[in-house]
């Protein structure tokens, strides 16, 4: 997936060594604009990545990264607003977590990494989150809450996948609930975005052929 709205794919062919059985045939590729960053889920607001998701519309559903399962893009930030019914909190899992970066994830580090608040802004509350993790959970101490994505132009992972579901302040967290959930995802192989367009490719290599 490209991180703009342009994306140049080369080819360059050389000579195969004088005496080689081996033809090669190459590949082929599908593509596709699209303006929602690979993210399905939730409501986009102004072609940005941004997305909104409320209790009134969905109780429960998925969100990931860009692209995911396929890579992420480089330079973009994303976010995911959750809107709860007064009394609900925000209950989130996340069944994978494969950011770039290291330790606490700061910028002295150069890691891409997600950011929790309670808050439109900076919530003291949660660190910063990178690297690979185990499964792990995380709710909202309110109505509202807020999942923020960043990635700078290093490296770039999978991402993440998580579950969310409001639930009342009475409730207890349940797993089964969120692991109920089922959604299938189309797998994007290959994948190479900000302004408001990306481009996808899916590239199948047809390999070599033995004479």
């Amino acid at each position: 997936m490209s991180n703009g709205p342009k994306l140049l794919l080369q080819f360059i062919g050389r000579y195969p060594p004088t005496g080689s059985k081996i033809n090669y045939y190459g590949f082929k590729a599908e593509y596709k604009f699209i303006k929602n960053f690979g993210i399905s889920t939730g409501r986009q607001v102004d072609d940005n990545c941004t997305f909104m998701y409320n209790s009134t519309d969905r109780k429960s559903g998925w969100f990931g990264s860009p692209n995911f399962p396929g890579y992420y893009p480089q330079n973009i930030i994303c976010h995911y607003y959750f809107y709860g019914e007064p009394e609900e909190r925000v209950f989130i899992r996340f069944t994978f977590f494969d950011v770039e970066g290291i330790g606490t994830c700061e910028y002295l580090t150069a890691s891409d990494y997600v950011e929790f608040s309670n808050f439109m802004s900076t919530d003291r509350k949660y660190g910063k989150y990178c690297g690979k993790r185990d499964k792990f959970e995380i709710q909202s101490d309110g109505r509202f809450f807020r999942v923020s994505f960043y990635s700078n132009d290093r490296f770039d992972k999978t991402g993440f996948r998580a579950l969310y579901d409001f639930q009342g302040k009475s409730s207890q967290v349940e797993n089964t609930s969120m692991q109920s959930y089922v959604s299938s995802s189309n797998i994007v192989l290959n994948s190479f975005f900000s302004h408001n367009v990306a481009i996808i490719f899916a590239i199948n290599f047809f390999g070599k052929c033995h004479i």
